[in-house]
């Protein structure tokens, strides 16, 4: 070792001031760095940011595959339809028959030696029956636009009643059409097609 100077290793720790070193000499006497400490304790959660914006609408999907077929529904109840009516060889008894009844008006007829009719009732007691239209006794036409507790069409040969009718109660109109015929024999013909209306 030269005259003079002193070996690094010979220095007592914080024996020279710092100011009294080069910068070479710090440098020098620097250490390598050291390993990586351990990690430290997670910190607490931070306070919630603010809520973003809200985002672009996204493009439409694609249309789904059409679904299977459903089941066929259930058959619907019968409508109103017409109710025709027939009879020959009706005897001249003088019985009050009923042939059908709509709407709250009953549709009677009956057959005696000379005379041949229909009658229109309302079915419930203290009801009116309403009827509008035309009719023929024995060849001869008239007009009917009346109301009561009966209405009735007698001829001695011949009867036609075509006229719309309704019962006070019900208000539903029904298209009724009627015709008879007395034989003049002890029996009628009678027939008729009445259509409810809905």
């Amino acid at each position: 070792m030269a005259s003079g100077l002193i070996s690094g290793k010979r220095i007592v720790n914080h024996s020279i001031p710092a100011k009294k070193l080069t910068a070479a000499a710090i440098t020098a006497l620097q250490g390598q760095r050291g390993p990586a400490g351990p990690q430290g304790v997670k910190g607490s959660t931070g306070a919630k940011g603010p809520k973003g914006d809200k985002g672009d609408t996204g493009p439409k999907g694609a249309t789904g595959d059409t679904g299977p077929k459903g089941d066929k529904g259930d058959t619907g109840p019968q409508g109103p339809g017409a109710i025709s009516f027939n009879r020959g060889g009706v005897p001249a008894d003088g019985l009050n028959t009923e042939m059908t009844t709509v709407h709250g008006v009953e549709v009677r007829y009956y057959c005696e030696p000379g005379a041949v009719a229909f009658h229109l009732y309302p079915k419930t007691a203290g009801d009116s029956v309403f009827a509008s239209g035309d009719y023929a006794l024995d060849g001869t036409l008239k007009s009917v636009q009346g109301s009561g507790a009966e209405l009735g069409f007698a001829a001695v040969h011949t009867v036609n009643v075509d006229v719309i009718a309704w019962s006070g109660s019900d208000g539903t109109l029904s298209r009724i059409d009627l015709g008879g015929y007395n034989n003049g024999a002890g029996a009628c013909n009678i027939w008729g097609l009445v259509t409810p209306g809905t």
